[in-house]
């Protein structure tokens, strides 16, 4: 994806406009929808607003990566069952320092590990649905 479609798509995702986006950047209408047509590009800058503003890396701006995940997240806190906390960088530190052995056998428990949320969320649903209708 380029540069001007995302900019355009993480905009429309928050609900806003043109107008109000160039608001928020200080810059004209004219400015915005030239980023967003690929007429002009905007700097390092303005990159960088955008990522802090929508809450996603200069990476996923950049289409360098489809993960939409901000510095803020990264650095987010998990606790662990033992009380004790890591953050998610430190998950994918340890990650890429295993052989591919065995980040193939984590990626397999983590798409287990899904099917269960989904499932669990599924049912859910169907409970809600049917205390709703009472």
């Amino acid at each position: 994806m380029k540069l001007g479609d995302m900019i355009q798509e993480i905009r429309q995702d928050k609900g806003l406009y043109q107008k109000d986006l160039a608001k928020i950047l200080n810059v004209s209408v004219a400015t915005i929808s030239h980023y967003e047509s690929g007429i002009n590009m905007p700097d390092i800058e303005t990159i960088c607003l955008l990522g802090d503003y929508f809450g996603v890396s200069v990476d996923y701006i950049l289409g360098r990566t489809a993960l939409k995940m901000d510095w803020n997240t990264f650095k987010r806190s998990v606790k662990l069952p033992d009380g004790t906390t890591t953050t998610v960088d430190k998950v994918m530190t340890a990650f890429l320092k295993l052989s591919d052995e065995s980040q193939t056998e984590i990626i397999k428990l983590m798409e287990l590990y899904k099917l269960k949320d989904d499932k669990r969320h599924i049912k859910l649903k169907k409970q809600s649905k049917k205390i709703s209708a009472l």
